[in-house]
């Protein structure tokens, strides 16, 4: 598949969807071959007019690569595997049950994990609460689940990293801001968390846009 036109990303690093494509985009090494573009939504530069033409879901990431215009992190990771990785790469879909295993667990962050997490994340910001720690359940819920699924593999989908362990950690990294991962309660968890922060392209990719975020939590709730 061609690489040209130059694909372009529409980011900003304290969203956790974003950080899970920078950290494909890293394991790929491919960061000279796609343009970034700074969308800062703090400042509200999702909702410029120009940018809701591009995506009228006002949100980050968006790749766009040629005629084609990609509004979901999940659809852009998996189109990013099918572009630059090539047979025998750690994040190749080479076969139909590959590619089921990671997009199962693709969809699990994004109709779980990564939903209430947000559902969090947009009262915070909104002031409806001040206070989290009553509104954990769902999301502690979620890592349960997340625990079963690391007991039947090495990582999220199977047993070799995939992009669904980068869309995974980068929402629960954002999630353990307010919710402690305590090994007793998630072991497998815990370990593949480990396994996660220990790659050498993880502080660039994921730690610094969370860090930014913590900054700006900083300023709605204690910490």
């Amino acid at each position: 598949m061609t690489t040209s036109p130059t694909m372009i990303l529409y980011y900003d690093e304290v969203s956790p969807p974003v950080r899970g494509v920078l950290l494909a985009i890293a394991a790929l090494g491919v960061k000279d071959r796609i343009k970034l573009e700074y969308i800062d939504l703090f400042k509200g530069g999702h909702l410029d007019s120009d940018y809701l033409k591009l995506n009228p879901l006002h949100t980050v990431p968006v790749l766009r690569h040629g005629d084609l215009t990609l509004t979901d992190s999940h659809a852009i990771l998996v189109y990013l595997c099918d572009t630059f990785a090539p047979p025998g790469h750690t994040l190749a879909l080479p076969d139909a049950l590959t590619r089921a295993k990671v997009l199962n667990m693709l969809c699990f962050n994004n109709g779980c994990l990564f939903q209430r997490d947000a559902e969090v994340m947009r009262k915070i910001f909104s002031g409806a609460i001040t206070d989290p720690t009553q509104h954990l359940k769902p999301i502690e819920a979620a890592i349960d689940a997340l625990e079963q699924f690391l007991q039947r593999s090495r990582y999220t989908a199977h047993d070799q990293l995939s992009v669904a362990d980068f869309a995974i950690v980068a929402t629960l990294s954002t999630v353990a801001i307010f919710v402690p991962l305590v090994a007793d309660r998630w072991p497998r968890v815990c370990e593949w968390f480990g396994v996660m922060e220990a790659l050498p392209y993880y502080n660039d990719q994921n730690r610094v846009g969370l860090d930014m975020l913590r900054k700006h939590l900083a300023l709605k709730i204690k910490l």
